[in-house]
């Protein structure tokens, strides 16, 4: 191994991806992003370097990013350089060759996690935080040759288990320590750590091998104009920011088709009833003009509003006098109210039944 730092295997066919930073949407290490450009270098180069400076984050980002790395077929090796907690070094023992650098520590705890609802979805939450659990022993314990049940009772009882590189090595959770270039005043703790290794990367170039890293990251065509680690840096947190403002406005495009479509379906299914009730259709007749309202409703609600409704058979009920703007209405549908003028009065005389009645009509509650 070289002594340099970065530890990268400069010239043709190798690049570098970088996990520095929080993982999960909106942060760093966003697992959408992280999966396509990998995707990406494995069209383009023989060999991938990952790199590891990572508190952890998002459980299932993590996930998606542990299987892209495991599932890939390209050469690839991940390297720890600093921190690599929580999710992080779930990641980092994906199954391909794993080296630390002398300062790096992992972390292994146990799942954390929040919702909101009732006693059943708090229920289901902590089932699926403690299946979680045994996914990630499993992981654990086929890398470090453990039974998933010994790792489970050892690193997931709710403490923190930091690991430095030496205690990994005997664990034979890594492959070996890389060397790099020493420091005046080495870091110790996991803050000093994590800090030391962001501010490498971002400082500048410092001697040739983190010029390789600036040349491996500028080989990705939307980084190639870029100078620099500055402006790699800039680029990547306007990428971040354009792809947040997407996903966002995509979710919102999505919730106002949702609310429209059932808008729309609950306004067919209102009319169809009314036109049911009036006699203007069978209910045989119900699922043939249903298909037609989905491939033509305005044609279709024409149809059947020029239909003559079948005049309603006679009931006790009709010959019994109602007290007036109480019962009198309950045989009327919103529109017959509402061309005979008496809405008003029924909204004044029976709330309960103009509710019911606008419920009816249109297929939402009525709030005042």
């Amino acid at each position: 191994m070289t002594s340099m730092f970065f530890n990268i295997i400069p010239g043709e066919g190798s690049a570098t991806l970088l996990l520095y930073g929080d993982i999960g949407d909106g942060y760093k290490v966003e697992s959408g992003r992280i999966v396509s450009e990998l995707l990406a270098l494995q069209v383009q180069y023989d060999k991938i370097d990952v790199r590891i400076n990572s508190r952890g984050g998002d459980v299932f980002s993590g996930m998606a990013i542990y299987n892209a790395l495991r599932q890939s077929k390209s050469d690839i090796t991940i390297y720890i350089d600093g921190v690599a907690a929580s999710i992080a070094a779930i990641i980092a023992l994906c199954g391909k060759p794993l080296y630390m650098s002398p300062y790096a520590k992992l972390m292994l705890h146990s799942v954390s996690g929040g919702t909101w609802g009732n006693a059943s979805v708090l229920r289901q939450t902590a089932d699926q935080m403690e299946q979680l659990q045994e996914d990630l022993s499993n992981m654990i314990a086929g890398r470090c040759g453990m039974k998933a049940r010994d790792v489970q009772a050892r690193y997931f009882d709710e403490k923190d288990h930091w690991i430095d590189a030496k205690e990994a090595m005997d664990m034979k959770l890594c492959d070996g320590i890389y060397d790099m270039e020493t420091t005046e005043k080495q870091p110790t703790t996991t803050d000093e750590i994590y800090n030391y290794f962001n501010n490498r990367l971002v400082s500048g170039p410092q001697n040739r091998q983190e010029m390789a890293l600036i040349d491996d990251i500028k080989a990705i065509p939307s980084f190639s104009d870029k100078e620099d680690a500055g402006a790699i840096v800039a680029h990547i947190k306007a990428l971040e920011n354009r792809a947040t403002k997407a996903d966002a406005l995509q979710r919102v495009n999505d919730a106002y088709k949702a609310q429209i479509e059932n808008l729309q379906k609950k306004e067919v299914e209102a009319f169809l009833d009314k036109a049911e009730s009036d006699g203007k259709i069978t209910k045989e007749q119900r699922p043939a003009m249903e298909r037609l309202m989905s491939s033509d409703r305005q044609a279709t609600e024409e149809l059947i509003n020029s239909m003559r409704p079948a005049a309603p058979a006679k009931r006790a009920v009709d010959f019994i006098s109602h007290e007036a703007g109480k019962g009198g209405f309950e045989s009327k549908t919103w529109d017959e109210l509402d061309k005979a003028g008496q809405l008003g009065i029924l909204k004044n005389t029976n709330p309960q039944a103009f509710a019911a009645k606008y419920k009816e009509r249109f297929g939402i509650d009525y709030n005042e």
